[in-house]
């Protein structure tokens, strides 16, 4: 009865192995939700930075349309600071195929980035 109650004490528990595999499969779910997280985060500041681009390029369409009108075909740059990040814009004013029309492009990007987070083309009355 004594042995039989000293083996069955030796049995109890988790084999190493087991516990190396519980191990391996928790690291990788943790690995796996990690990167979930880092993607959703950049995805995030991303869109962000976009948003804030394509305001400032909202704010250059209101100025063109009212108090800085291109009086001919003409390129401008220029820095403005939103959502506490400067960001560069350049306007290109080109004439159309119509006298009528300028065609613009308005190109923002952020002061420390290589390219333009948004681009927006349209036309203007020339007047």
């Amino acid at each position: 009865m004594e042995q039989l109650k000293q083996e069955s004490q030796n049995t109890k528990g988790f084999s190493l192995i087991e516990i190396v595999v519980a191990l391996v499969i928790l690291s990788t779910s943790i690995i796996v939700i990690y990167q979930v997280i880092l993607s959703t985060s950049i995805s995030v500041y991303s869109i962000e930075d976009k948003y804030l681009a394509k305001e400032v390029t909202n704010n250059r369409v209101a100025l063109m349309n009212t108090l800085e009108k291109p009086l001919r075909p003409q390129t401008r740059d220029g820095k403005m600071i939103m959502g506490g990040k400067e960001w560069i814009w350049e306007e290109e004013y080109i004439l159309s195929a119509s006298k009528e029309f300028l065609e613009f492009t308005i190109m923002v990007k952020r002061e420390d980035s290589e390219s333009y987070a948004y681009k927006f083309s349209g036309y203007i009355v020339n007047e």
